[in-house]
Parts: C-alpha cells; sequence; structure tokens
C-alpha cells in the first residue's frame, strides 16, 4: 500500500537529472523535498549527450541552455553506401553538467534541500520508516525517511538494500576527435558494422570543431579495442576517451515497493528506464520521474508508467532485430530507405516506436517482413557483439 498521498518529507538519494526533475516536480507541488548527492560538486567534465525534441518539451528553458548543437540529417553508412535521413525537428546535443546545475538552481527555486558531499552508504528498514546511513562531508548521519526515491543510478545503493536485483548493463565507449572537415555540423553519423558490434557506430558533432565518436558493445576490452580500431582504419585521431556501464532494459522493473512502512521509488538509470535500441535514458528518464513524483501525490499508481512500459517493451524488441542483423540485412534496409520510408523518419521520433513502427510498416512492408524474418532466425543463428 502507498503512502495515500500523504504530504510525508521525501528523500530522493542522488542528484542526477532525473532526481532533481523529480524533486522540482514535488516541491512545485508543496511537498517538503531533500536531495542527498554524494559529490562535492556537479561534474566539471564536458560531456555531451545526443536526446530528442522531447526533452525541450519536457524542460523548457532549462533544457535550452544546455544545448550546444542541433542535428538536422543522419547519415547511415553500412558497407561503402550512404543514405540519409533528414528530421523536420532537430535532435540536441546538450551539456550534461550544464543541465544539472540549470536542474539544480530551478530544484532550490522550489524550495528543495538540496545536500552536496552526502552519500547514503546503506538503507536499512525501521520502525518508523527507512533508515539511511549518509556519510556527509566526513561525518556519518542516521536519517530516517518515509518516503525514499532512489535516482543514485545504475549501481544504486537504494535499489540493492531495498531488495531490486541488480541490472544488467552494457559497455558505452566513445571518443573526442576533430570535426571532419566533410562533415557539416548539423550531421551526424552512423556506421552499421554487425562484425563488429550488433549496435552501431556513431558521430554526433558537438561544435565547430569537435565530434564525440563511439560505440556499444557487450564486453569492455572488446568494445575498446573495436572502437581503437574503427578510429585507425577511418583516419580519426582521439583527443580523449570516455566510458560508461548503461544499465540494458531487459524487462519492466516496477519501480514501487515497501521497505517495512517506508515507500521507496526507482528513477532513472537506477530503474534501467533506458532505450536499449540507442541505451539513450534522459527522455525516458524524464517520463519515468513524472510517473513517480504523480504516483507519490495522488497515493495510487501513476497512468504514465503503462505508456512508458509499452514504449521501452517496443525498443527491447526493436533492439532483439537488429541485434541479429547481418551486412547483407543492413544494404537491405538502405534499399527501403523510399521517399515514403524518409518522410515518417522525418517527422517522427524515437521516442515512440511503436507508432513509428506502424507507419514505417504501411509505408514500406519490407521493413516489416525484415525485422519478422530477423526474429524468427534468432532462435537459429547466435548474434555478434
Amino acid at each position: 500500500m502507498m503512502s495515500r498521498g500523504s504530504l510525508a518529507p521525501v528523500t530522493i538519494v542522488g542528484g542526477s537529472a532525473t532526481g532533481l526533475f523529480t524533486a522540482e516536480r514535488l516541491a512545485r507541488a508543496g511537498r517538503s523535498v531533500t536531495v542527498l548527492e554524494g559529490a562535492d560538486r556537479w561534474d566539471p567534465e564536458r560531456r555531451t549527450l545526443i536526446v530528442t525534441r522531447r526533452m525541450h518539451d519536457l524542460l523548457g528553458e532549462v533544457g535550452s541552455r544546455s544545448i550546444v548543437n542541433e542535428i538536422n540529417r543522419f547519415e547511415l553508412l553500412t558497407d561503402g553506401r550512404v543514405e540519409t535521413v533528414e528530421l523536420d525537428r532537430p535532435d540536441l546535443v546538450i551539456e550534461r553538467s550544464t543541465l544539472l546545475r540549470g536542474l539544480a538552481e530551478q530544484a532550490e527555486a522550489t524550495g528543495v534541500d538540496l545536500r552536496m558531499g552526502c552519500r547514503v552508504r546503506a538503507l536499512t528498514s525501521a520502525v518508523d520508516g527507512a533508515r539511511l546511513e549518509v556519510g556527509c562531508n566526513g561525518t556519518t548521519e542516521e536519517l530516517r525517511a518515509t518516503i525514499v526515491v532512489a535516482a543514485d543510478g545504475t549501481f544504486s545503493t537504494v535499489a540493492r538494500d531495498a531488495g531490486w536485483p541488480p541490472l544488467s548493463t552494457v559497455p558505452l565507449i566513445q571518443a573526442i576527435i576533430r570535426l571532419p572537415s566533410d562533415l557539416p555540423q548539423d550531421t551526424a553519423r552512423v556506421w552499421f558494422r554487425p562484425d563488429d558490434t550488433s549496435y552501431f557506430y556513431w558521430l554526433i558533432p558537438e561544435s565547430s570543431e569537435k565530434a564525440a565518436i563511439g560505440l556499444i558493445g557487450e564486453d569492455r576490452v572488446k568494445t575498446r579495442q573495436c572502437l581503437e580500431r574503427f578510429l585507425d582504419r577511418e583516419g580519426f585521431e582521439p583527443l580523449e576517451f570516455q566510458a560508461a556501464l548503461i544499465p540494458r532494459y531487459t524487462q519492466w522493473i516496477a519501480p514501487y515497493r515497501r521497505l517495512g512502512v517506508a515507500d521507496i521509488y526507482l528513477v532513472g538509470d537506477a530503474a534501467a528506464h533506458v532505450k536499449v535500441t540507442t541505451v539513450g535514458g534522459i527522455v525516458t528518464g524524464f517520463r519515468g520521474a513524472l510517473g513517480v513524483a504523480e504516483t507519490i501525490l495522488q497515493g495510487s499508481q501513476s497512468g504514465l508508467f503503462r505508456r512508458l512500459r509499452l514504449e521501452l517493451d517496443w525498443h527491447r524488441l526493436l533492439r532483439q532485430s537488429l541485434g541479429r542483423f547481418s551486412q547483407d540485412d543492413y544494404g537491405v534496409l538502405l534499399d527501403v530507405l523510399t521517399p515514403r520510408v524518409k518522410k515518417v523518419l522525418r517527422a517522427d521520433t524515437r521516442d515512440e516506436p511503436g507508432r513509428v513502427l506502424f507507419r514505417l510498416s504501411l509505408a514500406q512492408p519490407r521493413l516489416l517482413l525484415l525485422a519478422l524474418r530477423t526474429l524468427v532466425l534468432s532462435s537459429v543463428r547466435p548474434s555478434t557483439s
């Protein structure tokens, strides 16, 4: 039984983007909210992410301040061939630490108590709620809470101690390079090389001078080796490398459970609210955060979770199909990128894969047949990584 929409204070563990977004939503509705963030300051390193325009729709001005570039088209490359897909609404390249600072300022402006340098070490059940052991600026404190939101990432301490199983992860590795002279700043490239990875290589311009190029794999060491070989083969000189382990969405995880008399919630990476096709989790994380905030405020499960679950399941199904694509399959994929198909891809975003796949199947039935064939063959043909 949830906390019945009571006015109990909320403790959010982790000053991640989704944690701060959840905090702001709750505080704006009149709740008392404390955010415990282990870092002493926001990550000073420049780290960019590419997101759909939906982020701007959700965040408004705070999101706009973090935008460093806009992508108006994608070049898709496989086996020496290239196809270009234009976008009606540009994708956004955002700078992570700028986004975090903006979300933190917005949260504090609504009354959120943001405590930096406070890392939750353990969560246990107590008679009057949950007991949090917190290392805070060199001292150890014990805090109590009846509502706790875990926004502390893929390896969440709160999720672990509340009884959720550990998440499966995939390595993401990218390098920062100088922007190639033949690539416009508003154009991203995607290479499909199934012999290297069942995902893809990407090149995303960050500015008129630099770009991020990387891939997702299955094994951290092999993924780094694949990227280094690719950089050498394509003639790109890495200026620096960046790496992370990203949660892999394998099935829907209920983002709520009880720990004694306390309500515990998950948001963002802690809940694996990540599109498994691209391992992007900003927009889906914010949508999950909206669901958690609504659930806490109304005291019953938000209907927003149903739509998010459906979307993430569609991404999982699409990833299962793409993960079995051969080089020839990708050649067929480029063959069927007719003007009608490109029109669908121009207008719709990857945030609604079910809708997009339905419209694509109407525009080009061969796409549906290709996807179904690879899914059927998945039981007999091993995937590559």
